[in-house]
């Protein structure tokens, strides 16, 4: 197996869980991201972070632009729903973070539950402005109960996928 280096940056818990199975999965170093370091003596990082404003969060944002010439996958929790236009988005600014000739492997999102402060102000906000962007999206009112057992699977499943596709690498780059 190949050394992974797992950063995260989780507010309500949803991302560190995500970061937990990654990491557990490819037996992994996890680490938050306000105490990361540059990737030295690993093979690749795992960045997760959480959405803010349609991009990953500033303290990941600012992680990212550090890297430089490094295997990289990221993974995100959001409120919006998995795969929309919003989550996708995501992932291309989260990757124009990056520094310098870094190599993203893979990419993986997954539903975090939105605390319940926020979705009674999203649901005050579909009564009272429903032509609101946030008020169409319906994510918030399915994120209830995640990450699940079955997030976390598929968490596991990715890493071990982006793992094999690092080999690959490792090997072709080493050839």
């Amino acid at each position: 197996m190949n050394r992974w280096l797992v950063v995260y940056s989780s507010v309500t818990g949803n991302t560190k869980k995500v970061a937990e199975a990654f990491c557990e999965a490819v037996n992994g170093t996890l680490v938050r991201v306000e105490d990361a370091k540059e990737p030295e003596g690993f093979d690749a990082v795992a960045v997760g972070y959480w959405l803010w404003r349609g991009g990953p969060d500033p303290k990941t944002a600012a992680y990212l632009s550090r890297l430089s010439g490094v295997n990289v996958a990221l993974f995100e929790t959001h409120a919006a729903d998995n795969r929309s236009e919003h989550s996708v988005t995501a992932f291309a600014r989260a990757a124009a973070c990056l520094g310098k000739d870094c190599r993203v492997l893979n990419v993986f999102e997954c539903q975090g539950q939105v605390p319940e402060a926020v979705r009674e102000k999203r649901a005050k906000l579909e009564a009272e402005k429903p032509a609101d962007p946030h008020a169409k999206s319906q994510g918030w009112k399915n994120s209830i109960g995640h990450p699940d057992e079955a997030d976390l699977m598929a968490a596991r499943e990715f890493a071990l996928r982006t793992d094999k596709k690092l080999s690959y690498f490792l090997k072709k780059d080493n050839a």
